[in-house]
């Protein structure tokens, strides 16, 4: 289903699961947000684009999120939630998150996160984790507004490519227990 909302500085952003045609696209967007080298745990994301077609309709397949947000044709962010696999962890899945430099500060990583949990509580998720970096302080308050709460720390678990150290922190929600109505961004329509 897709769903359009107005920022906080009034442009209008479509969010809808990705497709297969997204391909290209979301391997720029993520890779554009690796490079910066302080939020993911690469320096690079250079992906095939056949290989990104097989990951997002597998995806699907097997019934998880892939995320993307568009303003004026740009894809400008994306939310991916992935089931646990194991037989006694199927109750939760896994999310990660980016958005687009220049894009940031305007509600699209609060849309993103407000679809993605209640997609996860639609479809029966109790528990979603997160892997985020200690540094990364705006990511983590977006969380902790959604209702997750840190599980647990890897210290000095990420290091770059200049030697400096990160800790890796864990953090997880329960659903429906989960804030769901923290969107900034005005909602102007569901389900076009």
């Amino acid at each position: 289903m897709s769903s359009k909302f107005v920022t906080k500085d009034g442009q209008t952003v479509w969010l809808r699961p990705a497709i297969e045609d997204d391909a290209a696209e979301f391997i720029q967007a993520v890779d554009s947000v690796t490079r910066e080298m302080i939020y993911f745990i690469r320096s690079r994301f250079e992906m095939d684009v056949e290989k990104e077609r097989a990951f997002i309709a597998e995806a699907k397949e097997q019934g998880n999120l892939v995320l993307v947000a568009f303003l004026n044709g740009t894809l400008v962010g994306w939310v991916t939630l992935f089931h646990a696999r194991p037989e006694f962890l199927q109750h939760t899945a896994e999310l990660g998150m980016g958005v687009i430099q220049v894009y940031r500060g305007i509600g699209i990583g609060t849309a993103l996160m407000d679809y993605a949990l209640r997609w996860a509580a639609e479809h029966g998720i109790e528990k979603v984790n997160l892997g985020v970096r200690a540094s990364n302080h705006r990511a983590r308050a977006l969380y902790q507004k959604f209702g997750f709460a840190e599980e647990g720390y890897r210290v000095r678990d990420i290091k770059d490519l200049e030697g400096r150290y990160d800790d890796h922190v864990q953090m997880a929600c329960f659903l429906p227990e989960a804030s769901l109505s923290h969107t900034d961004a005005k909602r102007v329509d569901e389900g076009v």
